[in-house]
């Protein structure tokens, strides 16, 4: 079997696409993830496996797609957390061979910092990619600080998981939260409303499991079992993963919903609210800006430091 070229990403070059134009031209990055885990066969360990960010493989891979693809002026940038396609974007279609030429192209025009260059995929490195994107990342530093998180947040108590998760909850909009799980209430940990308008509220009962490891598609069952008739909706936060099979159960069709948020959503949300991460100044020095006015180095070591 001949091994295709370059990166293991650009073999979602196409997909993203496709995905997009199917979706109308736009999406939310999650909504495309999702797409062609539908569509295309994505093999199960590589949709559930994660970085040591906690962030996942295959969703990395396919934003590393998109970051070239709006390099070469197909994704449309402008708007943070909406991938757009352009007219180019709406009638390109890219063999794989096609797509590892794009790559080049894009790879050896684009202007890199010194982190980001860092952290590019190589010809050579073909290809974790578990850097993080460049454009996607909000902050510097922000690898080294999601892999400390998960660290945190695998060695918390179970009674301090379930405390942080109705903490959070209530970050995001959930009114009259209180924490269960001590009293054995058939996996629910916590139970509380979420307003939808001035109106109308809904309640929502949670569980939370500290896990390195995937939830089953049995845990989702019994949950929704426990919830059956006493809520509207359920909520299951976990320091690990979902199976494929698990996310389908949660989402199907004439059941009651259970919303599932997996180690990488958990860790965006905690960044987001600002809970036990703080955003810090720093000043660095630009070398380059001052490399005109510095001495050649044979010429420094003569010269010392007079004028």
């Amino acid at each position: 079997m001949t091994k295709l070229r370059g990166p293991k990403f650009i073999q979602y070059f196409q997909p993203v696409l496709e995905g997009l134009r199917d979706l109308g031209s736009s999406a939310r990055p999650r909504e495309v993830y999702a797409w062609i885990a539908e569509h295309h066969s994505v093999p199960k360990d590589e949709i559930e496996s994660t970085n040591k960010g906690g962030q996942s493989k295959f969703e990395n891979k396919v934003a590393w797609a998109r970051f070239y693809l709006a390099k070469a002026g197909m994704i449309d940038t402008e708007q943070r957390g909406i991938w757009v396609l352009t007219e180019k974007g709406r009638k390109t279609s890219l063999s794989h061979e096609e797509a590892h030429l794009l790559f080049k192209s894009v790879h050896a025009g684009f202007q890199f910092d010194g982190s980001e260059a860092d952290e590019m995929p190589t010809e050579k490195s073909v290809d974790e990619a578990d850097a993080s994107v460049p454009d996607e990342k909000v902050f510097l530093n922000q690898d080294a600080i999601q892999e400390e998180l998960v660290r945190i947040l695998r060695g918390l108590t179970p009674k301090g998981f379930e405390e942080l998760s109705a903490r959070l909850l209530r970050h995001i909009g959930f009114e009259n939260l209180k924490v269960t799980g001590q009293t054995g209430d058939h996996g629910i940990d916590g139970e509380g409303f979420l307003l939808i308008n001035r109106f109308v509220r809904i309640k929502v009962m949670f569980q939370c499991k500290r896990y390195a490891g995937r939830v089953e598609v049995k845990e989702i069952r019994d949950f929704r079992g426990a919830i059956q008739g006493r809520a509207e909706r359920g909520i299951f936060l976990t320091t690990g993963t979902f199976t494929k099979v698990a996310r389908e159960e949660a989402s199907r069709e004439n059941a009651t919903a259970i919303e599932l948020v997996d180690i990488d959503r958990l860790l965006e949300l905690l960044i987001e609210e600002g809970l036990g991460v703080r955003e810090t100044k720093a000043l660095t020095i630009d070398h380059g800006f001052f490399a005109p006015y510095q001495p050649d180095r044979a010429d420094s070591n003569q010269a010392g430091l007079q004028t």
